[in-house]
């Protein structure tokens, strides 16, 4: 009988399959920046007064942008490891 997968391991494995492709990374990447710049403009426009008047919604609002950007951050650094990897190997089957 087969065991119940955990959430970690599942999450684990999505995450292996979604990072595989290069054009899905930077799908990703793209959805990234896209809400990474909605969630500014709408802080900086709509939200403005709003989050001016309640300090807990502010740091709320501040630390979802930082997770973002974060995010957004290791993406990128991932790419940028996985297209290196990517060059040595296919130099090394030229040699």
């Amino acid at each position: 009988m087969p065991k119940k997968m955990s959430w970690f391991s599942f999450a684990l494995m999505a995450a292996r399959a979604l990072l595989q492709f290069r054009e899905t990374r930077r799908k990703i990447i793209l959805y990234t920046i896209v809400a990474l710049l909605a969630v500014f403009v709408l802080g900086y426009w709509v939200l403005r007064g709003w989050l001016q008047d309640n300090p807990m919604w502010f740091i709320f609002y501040w630390a979802g942008c930082t997770f973002l950007a974060f995010f957004l951050f290791l993406l990128g650094l991932y790419d940028f490891l996985r297209i290196i990897k990517d060059y040595k190997d296919a130099r090394e089957r030229l040699r």
